[in-house]
């Protein structure tokens, strides 16, 4: 379909774009060292990669694909429709909230990637994006073994374990090794693998396991032994009587139903895998609900959960930790999905991800022998499927399980296609060049994702710099540069406020308010300020009652 180095361009962009993502941190640069340099990776290659794709657009839409690539055009249209017709603020849709940044360009930029991997996907690819999950959680491995000795080179901000590894959370590392490590087990149970090979592979899965023993975060070890019966079952059982199979899921279920109840305290494995943050997870998840119920068309705005999470949670949540303890995340992403773009978006995602499930099943199915390769993807991507029912959608995750489905459905097409040689030649003996309309939309590509990605992370580290310099005016002025993110406004309100410089800290704060009406911080923050009268005060409390009902610091 397309000319072999055109190929080979976005096989390696795609490569780059997962380890990168994963790996890339920037502690000594930006304020939020996690999010914002993996969000402008993402963007900045899913822009390139649909660009060096738009001049086979065409062909691309009549392939074997064209129902993923129709459902991908439903699901981007849906999105975009939600983010016009929300009364969210434009920038905190565009970008997401600060420290999760997976807003519109966010979803955009996934989905692209998505259909990038589809199209160039085969054998050899697949194989090598395995072997580049698997880097990936080598190096989280290690980086976790140094975090847990304590002798991480990086002062992290972290009121967490201090295993964060590359991705800023115990549970997202411990998420991420689990996923490796399932691509490990498929290779080392491939029939042709070296000793060698499988030795440094097995020691990389204990590793991977004690780090996330030590992480206080069960889901690594979740996803692991989940995705494992997959893997076991296809290398020893699938051949077997009906009855061995069926006997096997049986107990794979019974296993499945008394580790949930464990997570849930109860029964025998309670000790082992109960977590406060459960019950923490069904406050965030019934809010998440809620909001989906009220607001069923088109959601609460992109990546806006925080701003309603208040209004929607429940007085015994509101009351368990306190009033103040919130959530911009629903903690599962199918309810992120919902509440922040409505049952329309939610439909047009489970479509795109149906038709991953198809293609793994098919792929599964395909494979006479152990499939190491194949089995791999389905068992990563089912991973990533697990953990996201029960926790955030963090980009450093994310990418992988939208590349994870890509590179199945092009697996389950295009898995024989062989690989376009190195240097492919023209008739006439010239070597194959790719063309210059590829080379003109990709570079354009490349440049407006790279752009338009960059601002969040430009602000970012102009406000860490003014933070630095301790001077109000450069705070003040950092907090005002585009895309002017609310939480950069009350940042700096608060540290003028605090310093007595209360009428620069009045202006960002109504910033703050005219920007996004229910950020209930910069309400807060009005209502300390002294500088307004006592019936803009009352009427700011009224405001911040009625955003936060069940606060009961607040007064009658």
């Amino acid at each position: 379909m397309f000319p072999g180095a055109l190929e080979r361009r976005i096989q390696y962009l795609v490569m780059f774009c997962v380890l990168s993502m994963t790996l890339v941190v920037t502690p000594w640069l930006s304020l939020d060292p996690i999010n914002l340099p993996k969000f402008l990776i993402l963007g900045t290659c899913s822009f390139a990669a649909i660009g060096n794709l738009a001049p086979y657009l065409k062909p691309m839409i009549n392939s074997e694909a064209r129902l993923l690539a129709y459902a991908v055009l439903l699901f981007l249209i849906v999105l975009m429709v939600t983010f016009f017709l929300s009364d969210a603020g434009t920038w905190s849709q565009v970008y997401g909230s600060h420290g999760r940044n997976t807003g519109l360009l966010a979803y955009i930029g996934l989905a692209l990637m998505l259909i990038s991997v589809v199209f160039v996907s085969n054998l050899s690819f697949s194989r090598k994006l395995i072997w580049v999950l698997i880097v990936t959680g080598m190096v989280n491995a290690v980086y976790g073994f140094v975090q847990w000795s304590g002798s991480d080179p990086v002062n992290w901000d972290n009121p967490y374990n201090p295993i964060v590894g590359t991705l800023g959370n115990p549970n997202f590392v411990s998420a991420h090794l689990g996923i490796a490590d399932l691509a490990s087990l498929a290779l080392v149970l491939e029939k042709s693998r070296s000793l060698v090979s499988r030795v440094i592979l097995l020691l990389n899965v204990g590793l991977s396991l004690f780090v996330i023993s030590q992480s206080s975060s069960s889901q690594g070890l979740l996803v692991f032994a989940l995705g494992s019966t997959l893997i076991f079952y296809f290398k020893f059982l699938s051949a077997l009587h009906p009855i061995v199979r069926v006997s096997y899921w049986l107990v794979v279920l019974a296993g499945s139903v008394v580790g949930t109840v464990g997570i849930l305290n109860k029964g025998p494995l309670a000790s082992l895998l109960y977590q406060g943050s459960v019950t923490y997870r069904g406050d965030y998840w019934r809010a998440g609900w809620k909001m989906s119920l009220d607001n069923p068309i088109f959601g609460v705005g992109l990546d806006s959960y925080g701003n309603w999470y208040r209004f929607a949670r429940t007085e015994a949540a509101a009351l368990r930790r306190g009033p103040d303890v919130t959530s911009n995340s629903a903690h599962n992403v199918f309810l992120d999905i919902s509440s922040n773009g409505g049952f329309l978006l939610l439909t047009t995602y489970l479509l795109v991800f149906g038709l991953i499930f198809r293609s793994a099943i098919r792929v599964l199915k395909k494979s006479r022998e152990f499939d190491a390769v194949g089995v791999g993807l389905v068992g990563a991507w089912f991973a990533y499927v697990i953990q996201s029912v029960i926790s955030i959608n963090q980009l450093g995750l994310a990418i992988w399980g939208w590349v994870l489905g890509g590179a199945i459905i092009g697996y389950d097409l295009y898995r024989d296609r062989l690989d376009a040689p190195r240097l492919s030649v023209k008739k006439g003996g010239r070597p194959e060049q790719v063309p210059v309309a590829v080379v003109l939309t990709g570079t354009l590509g490349l440049v407006i994702g790279f752009v338009v990605s960059l601002w969040p992370l430009a602000q970012d580290i102009s406000f860490r710099s003014a933070l630095e310099s301790g001077d109000g005016a450069k705070i003040e002025a950092a907090a005002k540069e585009f895309p002017r993110n609310n939480y950069y406004y009350i940042y700096s309100a608060q540290i003028l406020q605090e310093n007595k410089i209360e009428d620069k800290a009045l202006n960002l704060t109504r910033l703050a308010i005219a920007s996004n009406p229910r950020d209930f911080a910069a309400w807060k923050l009005l209502a300390a300020n002294p500088k307004i009268g006592e019936s803009e005060k009352a009427a700011a409390i009224a405001k911040m009652r009625e955003l936060d009902p069940f606060n009961n610091t607040l007064g009658d």
